[in-house]
């Protein structure tokens, strides 16, 4: 069975191309990103270079692309791919930049799986628009030419991977048969040991590049609600184009907003509450990052990872854009050193449970029910019981 993926960049498809190997595929990837890039893949894995100029320059020049440059490099890219597209039995082609390619595969009789890690473009952009509206940022709805690509990927697929049930339930009804399940479930780092002790200054922090999508205007609304004497939110992110979360910044001393973290490992060491309060998250591997790291986290019902989760138990999960919920939840946790104990302990045993011996079980298991609905694979890779949290 051979199978190509193409993606501009290594995002999870290492993830992927090491469960197709475990599920006995032979596996090439086309990107415009040099191999070197594509951490914790299995060298079994074959690589061909897809030139890409506009990727490159942001790479390696640190380019800014307007919004409409990006829309056309995805599309460029796809078509300079299809050219170069060999004979496959499966093509698994990044959402946006595979139209062309994932056509030209089925022409040649390949069964084409779209990967699409966020929700449908519509429901996205409508909730996206929202969300700039209320923090005064500049947005702009996507190009015509460039929505209709991705609705046309969507009908094209024959299969396409999402991550969770939130992503699932975004597509039109019509669709929802193409969707596979396959929870972003990869390499976490589990520390053998971690200190639960609570820090001086109670530290909550947060991560994550897209603050319309992370829902930071619900969570610095709760912390300016909250006024917890001898506490501190931090927030790795960039509030540069988002004039009322930076006023919001502004007007409380006791939240930090921070850039690049050499060592995640070390900030999550330094918290003792990790919040994640998205209103749009496909996965959010963060959240089991800081899990497994031994902290007591919240999280949203839009942030897909939750659903492997059990509110009051390993941790505290409240509704997206619900600003009360999230203060209520972030309380609890400021006032209760049992509570915080007991979420912390019982959150890492989860993340345990899930990554058993660091091996991605439940994403082996979606590949391999995906490879069964395509019919290429009458008997998938014996997976021993999966736990469940």
């Amino acid at each position: 069975m051979n199978v190509a993926i193409s993606t501009t960049r290594p995002f999870h498809a290492p993830l992927l191309a090491n469960a197709l190997l475990a599920h006995n595929a032979r596996v090439t990837i086309y990107s415009s990103a040099p191999r070197r890039f594509f951490r914790h893949m299995d060298t079994a894995v074959r690589m061909r270079l897809v030139p890409s100029v506009l990727q490159v320059g942001m790479h390696a020049f640190h380019w800014r692309l307007s919004p409409n440059l990006l829309h056309l490099d995805s599309a460029l890219y796809d078509h300079s791919t299809a050219l170069s597209l060999k004979p496959e039995d499966i093509f698994i082609g990044w959402a946006t930049a595979s139209l062309a390619s994932g056509r030209k595969a089925k022409r040649r009789g390949a069964r084409f799986v779209l990967d699409r890690a966020c929700p449908h473009v519509d429901f996205q952009q409508r909730i996206v628009g929202n969300e700039a509206a209320k923090v005064g940022a500049s947005w702009q709805t996507e190009p015509a030419w460039f929505h209709e690509r991705q609705l046309a990927e969507y009908e094209s697929a024959d299969a396409i991977l999402a991550p969770s049930e939130y992503t699932r339930q975004t597509f039109p009804e019509s669709l929802r048969h193409k969707v596979v399940k396959a929870p972003l479930l990869g390499r976490c780092a589990i520390p053998p040991d971690v200190n639960y002790a609570r820090n001086a200054t109670f530290t909550v922090g947060t991560v994550g590049g897209e603050p319309l999508r992370k829902g930071y205007l619900y969570l610095l609304q709760a912390w300016k609600k909250l006024k917890l004497p001898n506490a501190k939110l931090v927030i790795r992110s960039d509030f540069t184009s988002y004039p009322l979360l930076q006023e919001l910044v502004a007007s409380m001393p006791s939240v930090e907003v921070i850039g690049y973290i050499h060592d995640i490992a070390d900030f999550y060491r330094k918290c003792d509450l990790f919040v994640l309060p998205s209103i749009d998250d496909g996965f959010g591997m963060a959240l089991f990052e800081a899990m497994a790291h031994g902290l007591p986290s919240i999280a949203t019902t839009h942030c897909g990872s939750s659903e492997l989760l059990a509110s009051g138990r390993d941790s505290l999960i409240v509704p997206p854009m619900d600003t009360d919920a999230l203060a209520h939840a972030i309380l609890q946790l400021y006032e209760s050193e049992d509570l915080r104990k007991q979420i912390a302990r019982a959150g890492r045993s989860t993340i345990q449970s899930l990554l058993p011996e660091g091996r991605p079980r439940l994403y082996q298991k979606a590949i391999g029910e995906l490879l069964t609905r395509l019919g290429v694979s009458d008997a998938p890779l014996a997976m021993n019981p999966i736990p469940t949290p």
